[in-house]
């Protein structure tokens, strides 16, 4: 395994146990690199029936990230079969943001990016857990 793929298994493993840590069922789907006809996130995570389809770029440097069209569309497709919510992981030296996919930008061919702005904009992973059990419904009698 070259060592850009590596890098990139250790950073969807890491996020898999942060995010099991705090309570999630999650699954890896790998499949970069593979020859899957059917696009898939990288990882489903859910919560009391909150569904997160999350894919994963890990990136040393730079100020964007892309995602390219035909993977987009693949696992947009997915969370619209699914009903999950997909979002954008990136990893960067000592940050990890997450990101809607509904607030990249899509570039004239296809493409989508996430700009230095979105990805500061980005949850951290305490925030993502908040938004994720802020959407648990609570029956008013647990009120009281």
């Amino acid at each position: 395994m070259n060592y850009r793929k590596r890098r990139g298994t250790e950073e969807e493993r890491r996020i898999l146990t942060l995010l099991r840590d705090r309570g999630f069922a999650v699954i890896r789907a790998p499949a970069s690199g593979s020859k899957r006809k059917d696009p898939v996130p990288d990882i489903v995570a859910m919560k009391n029936g909150v569904i997160l389809l999350i894919e994963v770029k890990s990136r040393r440097n730079g100020k964007q990230v892309y995602v390219m069209r035909h993977q987009a569309e693949g696992i947009m497709e997915f969370a619209h079969k699914s009903g999950g919510e997909l979002f954008l992981a990136v990893k960067r030296p000592r940050e990890l943001r997450f990101l809607k996919f509904s607030e990249l930008r899509r570039t004239g061919g296809g493409n989508f990016v996430a700009t230095e702005d979105n990805i500061k904009a980005g949850m951290d992973l305490d925030g993502l857990v908040r938004y994720v059990e802020s959407k648990f419904s609570k029956p008013l009698d647990s009120f009281s």
